[in-house]
Protein backbone atom coordinates (compact mmCIF):
# COMPACT_ATOMS: atom_id res chain seq x y z
CA UNK A 1 0.00 0.00 0.00
CA UNK A 2 2.82 2.40 0.86
CA UNK A 3 4.49 1.66 -2.50
CA UNK A 4 1.23 2.42 -4.29
CA UNK A 5 0.83 5.75 -2.49
CA UNK A 6 4.46 6.67 -3.18
CA UNK A 7 3.76 6.43 -6.93
CA UNK A 8 0.87 8.91 -6.81
CA UNK A 9 1.65 12.50 -7.66
CA UNK A 10 -0.36 15.66 -8.40
CA UNK A 11 0.27 17.78 -11.47
CA UNK A 12 -1.29 20.89 -9.90
CA UNK A 13 -0.91 20.46 -6.13
CA UNK A 14 -1.29 24.20 -5.53
CA UNK A 15 -5.04 24.00 -6.16
CA UNK A 16 -5.28 22.50 -2.69
CA UNK A 17 -5.57 26.04 -1.32
CA UNK A 18 -9.08 26.13 -2.79
CA UNK A 19 -10.16 23.73 -0.05
CA UNK A 20 -10.41 26.71 2.30
CA UNK A 21 -12.38 28.90 -0.10
CA UNK A 22 -15.82 28.09 1.44
CA UNK A 23 -14.51 28.95 4.92
CA UNK A 24 -13.04 32.21 3.66
CA UNK A 25 -16.28 33.24 1.99
CA UNK A 26 -18.28 32.30 5.11
CA UNK A 27 -16.21 34.00 7.79
CA UNK A 28 -14.36 36.82 6.06
CA UNK A 29 -16.90 38.18 3.62
CA UNK A 30 -19.36 40.35 5.60
CA UNK A 31 -23.01 39.43 5.54
CA UNK A 32 -25.39 41.60 3.58
CA UNK A 33 -26.79 44.35 5.76
CA UNK A 34 -30.57 44.77 5.77
CA UNK A 35 -31.91 47.89 4.08
CA UNK A 36 -33.52 50.62 6.14
CA UNK A 37 -36.60 51.01 3.94
CA UNK A 38 -39.85 49.92 5.55
CA UNK A 39 -43.27 49.19 4.18
CA UNK A 40 -46.37 49.34 6.31
CA UNK A 41 -48.64 46.36 5.70
CA UNK A 42 -51.89 46.52 7.68
CA UNK A 43 -52.58 42.81 7.26
CA UNK A 44 -48.99 41.66 7.99
CA UNK A 45 -49.85 39.42 10.98
CA UNK A 46 -52.44 37.52 8.96
CA UNK A 47 -50.00 37.23 6.00
CA UNK A 48 -47.14 36.01 8.18
CA UNK A 49 -49.37 33.40 9.76
CA UNK A 50 -50.65 32.22 6.38
CA UNK A 51 -47.14 31.95 4.96
CA UNK A 52 -45.67 30.63 8.20
CA UNK A 53 -43.09 33.43 8.16
CA UNK A 54 -42.86 33.38 11.90
CA UNK A 55 -41.06 30.02 11.82
CA UNK A 56 -37.26 30.23 12.25
CA UNK A 57 -35.15 30.10 9.08
CA UNK A 58 -34.15 26.54 8.26
CA UNK A 59 -30.53 25.67 9.06
CA UNK A 60 -28.38 23.36 6.99
CA UNK A 61 -28.39 19.89 8.53
CA UNK A 62 -25.26 17.86 9.17
CA UNK A 63 -26.17 15.73 6.16
CA UNK A 64 -26.04 18.74 3.85
CA UNK A 65 -22.76 19.93 5.35
CA UNK A 66 -21.22 16.49 4.98
CA UNK A 67 -22.45 16.30 1.37
CA UNK A 68 -21.01 19.71 0.52
CA UNK A 69 -17.58 19.08 2.01
CA UNK A 70 -17.33 15.56 0.56
CA UNK A 71 -18.16 16.73 -2.98
CA UNK A 72 -15.97 19.83 -2.60
CA UNK A 73 -12.90 17.84 -1.50
CA UNK A 74 -13.39 15.31 -4.32
CA UNK A 75 -13.71 18.07 -6.91
CA UNK A 76 -10.52 19.76 -5.66
CA UNK A 77 -8.74 16.39 -5.74
CA UNK A 78 -9.80 15.88 -9.36
CA UNK A 79 -8.76 19.44 -10.26
CA UNK A 80 -5.27 18.77 -8.84
CA UNK A 81 -4.89 16.08 -11.54
CA UNK A 82 -3.58 13.06 -9.62
CA UNK A 83 -1.40 10.67 -11.63
CA UNK A 84 0.01 7.23 -10.98
CA UNK A 85 3.59 6.53 -12.07
CA UNK A 86 3.49 3.10 -13.71
CA UNK A 87 6.33 0.67 -12.90
CA UNK A 88 9.13 0.72 -15.50
CA UNK A 89 8.53 -1.51 -18.49
CA UNK A 90 11.52 -3.08 -20.18
CA UNK A 91 11.67 -2.29 -23.88
CA UNK A 92 14.24 -3.75 -26.28
CA UNK A 93 15.45 -1.07 -28.67
CA UNK A 94 17.18 -2.19 -31.89
CA UNK A 95 20.66 -0.73 -32.28
CA UNK A 96 21.41 -1.74 -35.87
CA UNK A 97 19.97 -0.48 -39.14
CA UNK A 98 20.29 -2.83 -42.10
CA UNK A 99 19.64 -2.12 -45.77
CA UNK A 100 19.26 -5.03 -48.18
CA UNK A 101 20.51 -4.10 -51.67
CA UNK A 102 19.04 -6.62 -54.08
CA UNK A 103 19.66 -7.03 -57.81
CA UNK A 104 16.43 -7.18 -59.86
CA UNK A 105 18.00 -6.93 -63.30
CA UNK A 106 16.89 -9.06 -66.23
CA UNK A 107 19.49 -11.75 -65.52
CA UNK A 108 17.69 -12.60 -62.26
CA UNK A 109 15.00 -14.23 -64.42
CA UNK A 110 17.27 -17.13 -65.31
CA UNK A 111 15.82 -20.37 -63.98
CA UNK A 112 19.11 -22.16 -63.30
CA UNK A 113 18.20 -22.74 -59.66
CA UNK A 114 16.74 -25.77 -57.93
CA UNK A 115 13.43 -27.17 -59.23
CA UNK A 116 13.37 -24.66 -62.04
CA UNK A 117 13.36 -21.66 -59.71
CA UNK A 118 14.52 -18.35 -61.08
CA UNK A 119 17.41 -16.62 -59.36
CA UNK A 120 15.10 -13.96 -57.99
CA UNK A 121 12.73 -16.54 -56.54
CA UNK A 122 15.64 -18.14 -54.70
CA UNK A 123 16.68 -14.72 -53.41
CA UNK A 124 13.14 -13.91 -52.27
CA UNK A 125 12.76 -17.18 -50.39
CA UNK A 126 16.08 -16.97 -48.56
CA UNK A 127 15.74 -13.26 -47.81
CA UNK A 128 12.35 -13.85 -46.18
CA UNK A 129 13.97 -16.37 -43.83
CA UNK A 130 16.78 -13.95 -43.01
CA UNK A 131 14.31 -11.14 -42.23
CA UNK A 132 12.22 -13.37 -39.97
CA UNK A 133 15.34 -14.26 -37.96
CA UNK A 134 16.38 -10.62 -37.45
CA UNK A 135 13.54 -9.78 -35.07
CA UNK A 136 15.35 -6.93 -33.30
CA UNK A 137 16.86 -5.13 -36.29
CA UNK A 138 15.46 -2.31 -38.35
CA UNK A 139 15.66 -3.29 -42.02
CA UNK A 140 15.12 -1.39 -45.25
CA UNK A 141 15.32 -2.37 -48.92
CA UNK A 142 17.03 -0.90 -51.99
CA UNK A 143 16.57 -2.53 -55.39
CA UNK A 144 18.64 -1.90 -58.49
CA UNK A 145 18.94 -2.76 -62.14
CA UNK A 146 19.47 0.01 -64.70
CA UNK A 147 18.64 2.39 -61.84
CA UNK A 148 18.57 2.16 -58.07
CA UNK A 149 15.51 2.84 -55.93
CA UNK A 150 14.69 2.73 -52.21
CA UNK A 151 11.88 0.17 -52.11
CA UNK A 152 11.16 -0.04 -48.36
CA UNK A 153 12.10 2.39 -45.56
CA UNK A 154 14.23 1.33 -42.63
CA UNK A 155 11.78 0.17 -39.96
CA UNK A 156 10.87 -2.62 -37.57
CA UNK A 157 7.80 -3.51 -39.62
CA UNK A 158 8.91 -6.89 -40.91
CA UNK A 159 5.46 -7.73 -42.28
CA UNK A 160 5.47 -4.73 -44.61
CA UNK A 161 9.02 -5.54 -45.70
CA UNK A 162 8.08 -9.13 -46.49
CA UNK A 163 5.23 -7.82 -48.62
CA UNK A 164 7.64 -5.63 -50.58
CA UNK A 165 9.97 -8.59 -51.10
CA UNK A 166 7.06 -10.49 -52.66
CA UNK A 167 6.50 -7.67 -55.16
CA UNK A 168 9.96 -7.97 -56.73
CA UNK A 169 10.16 -9.02 -60.37
CA UNK A 170 13.11 -9.44 -62.76
CA UNK A 171 13.67 -6.42 -64.98
CA UNK A 172 11.13 -4.28 -63.11
CA UNK A 173 13.48 -1.27 -63.34
CA UNK A 174 15.62 -2.23 -66.31
CA UNK A 175 17.93 -4.89 -67.62
CA UNK A 176 21.37 -3.59 -66.67
CA UNK A 177 23.15 -3.43 -63.30
CA UNK A 178 23.98 -0.26 -61.36
CA UNK A 179 25.93 -1.51 -58.35
CA UNK A 180 27.55 1.82 -57.46
CA UNK A 181 24.29 3.78 -57.63
CA UNK A 182 22.55 1.20 -55.44
CA UNK A 183 25.24 1.43 -52.78
CA UNK A 184 25.01 5.24 -52.86
CA UNK A 185 21.23 5.12 -52.37
CA UNK A 186 21.66 2.72 -49.45
CA UNK A 187 24.17 5.04 -47.74
CA UNK A 188 21.77 7.95 -48.15
CA UNK A 189 18.92 5.88 -46.76
CA UNK A 190 20.96 4.91 -43.71
CA UNK A 191 22.10 8.50 -43.14
CA UNK A 192 18.51 9.76 -43.10
CA UNK A 193 17.40 7.18 -40.56
CA UNK A 194 15.98 8.67 -37.36
CA UNK A 195 18.06 6.40 -35.13
CA UNK A 196 21.41 8.14 -35.33
CA UNK A 197 22.98 6.09 -32.53
CA UNK A 198 22.44 2.75 -34.28
CA UNK A 199 25.16 0.97 -36.21
CA UNK A 200 24.75 0.81 -39.99
CA UNK A 201 25.10 -2.22 -42.22
CA UNK A 202 24.26 -3.02 -45.84
CA UNK A 203 24.09 -6.36 -47.64
CA UNK A 204 24.64 -6.16 -51.40
CA UNK A 205 23.56 -9.09 -53.57
CA UNK A 206 24.10 -9.23 -57.32
CA UNK A 207 24.56 -11.82 -60.05
CA UNK A 208 26.37 -9.59 -62.54
CA UNK A 209 28.81 -6.72 -62.87
CA UNK A 210 28.40 -2.97 -62.87
CA UNK A 211 27.19 -1.79 -66.29
CA UNK A 212 25.02 1.27 -65.65
CA UNK A 213 26.25 3.20 -62.59
CA UNK A 214 26.78 6.93 -62.66
CA UNK A 215 28.56 6.63 -59.29
CA UNK A 216 31.60 4.40 -59.57
CA UNK A 217 31.29 1.37 -57.23
CA UNK A 218 34.71 1.95 -55.66
CA UNK A 219 33.80 5.58 -54.97
CA UNK A 220 30.48 4.45 -53.52
CA UNK A 221 32.32 2.03 -51.23
CA UNK A 222 34.59 4.82 -50.02
CA UNK A 223 31.50 6.95 -49.38
CA UNK A 224 29.99 4.10 -47.36
CA UNK A 225 33.17 3.74 -45.31
CA UNK A 226 33.22 7.49 -44.65
CA UNK A 227 29.67 7.25 -43.33
CA UNK A 228 30.51 4.22 -41.14
CA UNK A 229 28.43 1.79 -43.19
CA UNK A 230 29.69 -1.80 -43.19
CA UNK A 231 28.86 -3.54 -46.47
CA UNK A 232 28.67 -7.31 -46.86
CA UNK A 233 28.56 -8.55 -50.44
CA UNK A 234 27.08 -11.70 -51.95
CA UNK A 235 28.17 -12.87 -55.40
CA UNK A 236 25.18 -14.87 -56.62
CA UNK A 237 25.66 -16.34 -60.05
CA UNK A 238 27.62 -18.61 -62.28
CA UNK A 239 31.30 -17.71 -62.04
CA UNK A 240 31.93 -19.62 -65.28
CA UNK A 241 29.70 -17.33 -67.34
CA UNK A 242 31.17 -14.57 -69.49
CA UNK A 243 30.46 -11.02 -70.57
CA UNK A 244 28.01 -8.83 -68.72
CA UNK A 245 26.36 -11.87 -67.12
CA UNK A 246 29.50 -12.82 -65.21
CA UNK A 247 29.42 -11.78 -61.57
CA UNK A 248 32.26 -9.40 -60.75
CA UNK A 249 33.66 -11.08 -57.64
CA UNK A 250 36.72 -8.84 -57.61
CA UNK A 251 34.55 -5.73 -57.37
CA UNK A 252 32.43 -7.22 -54.59
CA UNK A 253 35.55 -8.26 -52.68
CA UNK A 254 36.90 -4.74 -52.99
CA UNK A 255 33.67 -3.16 -51.73
CA UNK A 256 33.61 -5.44 -48.70
CA UNK A 257 37.29 -4.77 -48.00
CA UNK A 258 36.92 -0.97 -48.17
CA UNK A 259 33.90 -0.91 -45.83
CA UNK A 260 35.12 -3.53 -43.36
CA UNK A 261 32.58 -6.15 -44.37
CA UNK A 262 32.82 -9.68 -45.68
CA UNK A 263 32.43 -11.04 -49.19
CA UNK A 264 30.52 -14.28 -49.79
CA UNK A 265 30.03 -16.38 -52.87
CA UNK A 266 26.96 -18.48 -53.55
CA UNK A 267 26.06 -20.72 -56.43
CA UNK A 268 22.80 -20.13 -58.23
CA UNK A 269 20.92 -22.72 -56.17
CA UNK A 270 18.75 -21.81 -53.22
CA UNK A 271 20.52 -23.99 -50.61
CA UNK A 272 23.91 -22.41 -51.27
CA UNK A 273 22.40 -18.94 -50.97
CA UNK A 274 20.56 -19.91 -47.79
CA UNK A 275 23.86 -20.98 -46.22
CA UNK A 276 25.35 -17.58 -47.03
CA UNK A 277 22.46 -15.78 -45.31
CA UNK A 278 22.90 -18.07 -42.30
CA UNK A 279 26.60 -17.20 -42.11
CA UNK A 280 25.81 -13.48 -42.26
CA UNK A 281 23.20 -13.91 -39.53
CA UNK A 282 25.66 -15.82 -37.33
CA UNK A 283 28.55 -13.36 -37.79
CA UNK A 284 26.44 -10.22 -37.24
CA UNK A 285 24.57 -10.76 -33.97
CA UNK A 286 21.70 -8.46 -33.17
CA UNK A 287 22.58 -5.29 -31.31
CA UNK A 288 19.94 -4.17 -28.84
CA UNK A 289 19.64 -1.82 -25.90
CA UNK A 290 17.32 -2.42 -22.98
CA UNK A 291 15.38 0.66 -21.97
CA UNK A 292 13.13 1.03 -18.92
CA UNK A 293 10.17 3.25 -19.76
CA UNK A 294 7.60 4.61 -17.31
CA UNK A 295 4.53 6.68 -17.97
CA UNK A 296 1.90 8.50 -15.92
CA UNK A 297 -1.65 7.20 -15.78
CA UNK A 298 -4.19 9.97 -15.01
CA UNK A 299 -6.43 9.32 -11.99
CA UNK A 300 -8.62 12.46 -11.94
CA UNK A 301 -11.58 10.50 -13.29
CA UNK A 302 -11.89 8.54 -10.03
CA UNK A 303 -12.52 11.43 -7.59
CA UNK A 304 -14.70 13.10 -10.23
CA UNK A 305 -16.81 9.97 -10.69
CA UNK A 306 -17.02 9.48 -6.92
CA UNK A 307 -18.29 13.05 -6.47
CA UNK A 308 -21.01 12.48 -9.07
CA UNK A 309 -21.95 9.19 -7.41
CA UNK A 310 -22.28 10.86 -4.00
CA UNK A 311 -24.54 13.54 -5.47
CA UNK A 312 -26.65 10.91 -7.22
CA UNK A 313 -27.06 8.82 -4.07
CA UNK A 314 -27.98 11.90 -2.03
CA UNK A 315 -30.60 12.95 -4.59
CA UNK A 316 -32.13 9.46 -4.61
CA UNK A 317 -32.22 9.26 -0.80
CA UNK A 318 -33.79 12.74 -0.49
CA UNK A 319 -36.48 11.87 -3.02
CA UNK A 320 -37.31 8.64 -1.20
CA UNK A 321 -37.48 10.44 2.17
CA UNK A 322 -39.89 13.06 0.79
CA UNK A 323 -42.14 10.37 -0.65
CA UNK A 324 -42.29 8.58 2.70
CA UNK A 325 -43.13 11.84 4.48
Amino acid sequence: MSEFLSRIDFVWPWVGVLLFLPLITHYLIPAKQPTSEQVRVPFLPELAEALQLSAPAPQASWRHRLLFWTVWILMIAALARPEYLMPPKTVIKPMRNIVLILDVSGSMEKNDGQNGQTRLQAVQQTVRTFISQRKNDRIGLVIFASQAWPFAPISEDKQALQARISQLAPGMIGQQTAVGDALGVAVKLLDHSLEADASKMAILLTDGNDTASQLQPTLAAQLAAAHHVMVHTIAFGDVNSSGEDKVDTALLDNIAHITGGNAWRAATNRDALAQVWQQIDAQTPEQVKTVGLSWHRPLFVWPLALALLVLLLFAISSTMMRRRA
